[in-house]
């Protein structure tokens, strides 16, 4: 399903195909005659100049070319729908941000719906910031992201140095991307659920910096699925993860950094198939951004609290509007929306809400120990103690009336399956009057010989 939503996405299309040991492939041609391939600019640094060579800067191979001009023209043509980069820059993170012309992105035909969760309606608690963005950080693009859309640039290194078995970058994103689901073998999750008919989600988020080993991620996650009972077969969310499996950011192999990063996902269920498949960010340019003024886009590198140090804090929010479609905000600002036409049962309104830690990996080939992948700062739910402990803070839901309602007002389903490994608390009083939380996290098998996975 999702390959067959890629390729009618793409105008100028690349594709392989494999016949009699030819490639065939489709798009303009130069003055002599060779194919013309559509490439990406050359980033810069903020403040201009020349970027400096990398040293982690792989040599590629011609096959290795081939690949990475086939990713070039999927990124330009599907994810950014065509629309030109009006500037490029590598932030310090080494990750890539393009500014694309919005004039030339989808046209909404009404304008986005007010935010039911917004920053101002409510209050941090004393010592705690909202968390910023690395872009928010670089004051010399303010001014080009009110005129231009941020975009990250992916990168998808490992396809491109040939580390997979991928035949087609559409075959890589079909079997090499692991989502974050509330379910699954190689999914360990700690947080709660409520099953209610609702139009969205929010609440905010204490992140810290779990630590994460090669080849698996953690993350905590606001989502709304479809159904209430049994396996899910739809589902919109965003999170905020540390992620060593899916190859996000710039780096040239595996993802080693430990970035914490905002990102948004919906999966789908492939008729042909029954697998629940997801996708991240606009990786399938069905993610539609939105086109007015913003700072903050899906991949962007944000700030995470430290443990006993700085607090942060992150407002999330999804939710729907009356055409079905389902957008989602972060710290009060409008990233872009999913389309209802990409759903069968959430294009009318969701059946549960979730609000949960996930750590989770691919299922190895070949029997082998679970990581000492950390969930929230490592620590275990510890009541009271937010400068230590990863927290959701007032956890809501929008009803179908379009009623902002406490989850703690519903019957609460835990999610926690392995509370020696990851648990949650039950919901406790915050520091403001009114406020209600619930603490997650844990250390995994991390020095914690009472845990035991697989």
């Amino acid at each position: 399903m999702r390959s067959t939503q890629l390729l009618e996405a793409v105008s100028i299309v690349l594709i392989t195909h494999l016949l009699s040991g030819c490639v065939i492939r489709f798009g303009p041609l130069d003055e002599e005659g060779n194919e013309e391939r559509p490439t990406l600019p050359t980033p810069k640094p903020p403040g201009g100049g020349t970027p400096a060579p990398s040293e982690d800067e792989p040599v590629l191979d011609d096959a290795a070319k081939a690949r990475q001009a086939e990713v070039e023209g999927y990124i330009l043509e599907v994810i950014y729908q065509g629309a030109s980069i009006v500037d490029s820059y590598e932030l310090p993170s080494g990750d890539i941000v393009d500014f694309l012309d919005r004039s030339m992105l989808p046209d909404l035909p009404y304008e986005p719906p007010v935010l039911p969760f917004s920053p101002e309606e409510l209050t941090l608690p004393p010592g705690v910031e909202l968390g910023v963005s690395e872009l928010e950080q670089v004051p010399e693009l303010w001014a080009l992201a009110e005129t231009a859309t941020p975009m990250t640039r992916p990168s998808f290194w490992p396809y491109v140095l040939g580390e997979t078995d991928a035949t087609s970058l559409l075959d890589y994103l079909d079997r090499y991307q692991l989502g974050g689901a509330p379910a699954g073998s190689e999914h360990i999750h700690a947080g709660v659920s409520v099953d209610v008919p609702n139009r969205g989600v929010g609440g905010f988020m204490n992140q810290f910096r779990p630590d994460v080993q090669p080849g698996s991620f953690s993350l905590i996650e606001f989502a709304v699925g479809c159904p209430a009972e049994g396996p899910l077969q739809e589902v919109v969310g965003v999170v905020i993860s540390i992620d060593k499996v899916n190859g996000f950011g710039k780096n040239n192999t595996t993802l080693t950094d430990n970035h914490a990063r905002l990102h948004v996902e919906y999966a789908v269920t492939n008729p042909s198939t029954g697998k629940l498949e997801y996708t991240w960010d606009h990786k399938d340019g069905n993610f539609v951004p939105n086109k007015l003024p913003h700072l903050h886009y899906p991949g962007e590198n944000v700030e995470v609290s430290e443990i006993g140090g700085k607090q942060v804090e992150h407002l999330l929010a999804i939710y729907q509007d009356l055409f079905g479609n389902w957008w989602i905000a972060y710290q009060g600002h409008i990233l872009g929306h999913y389309p209802a036409k990409l759903f069968k049962s959430l294009n009318s309104e969701a059946c549960r809400a979730d609000w949960y830690g996930e750590v989770a990996r691919f299922k190895p080939k070949t029997p082998m120990a679970w990581p000492a992948t950390e969930m929230g700062s490592g620590k275990f739910p510890n009541i009271n103690d937010t400068s230590n402990t990863a927290y959701v803070r007032n956890p809501v839901f929008l009803s179908s009336y379009v009623a902002i309602e406490p989850a703690e007002n519903m019957v609460i389903r835990p999610l926690t399956k392995k509370p020696l490994c990851y648990d949650h608390s039950d919901f406790n009083d915050g520091s403001i009057l009114g406020d209600r939380l619930f603490y997650l996290g844990g250390p995994g098998t991390k020095n914690n010989p009472a845990c035991v996975l697989p």
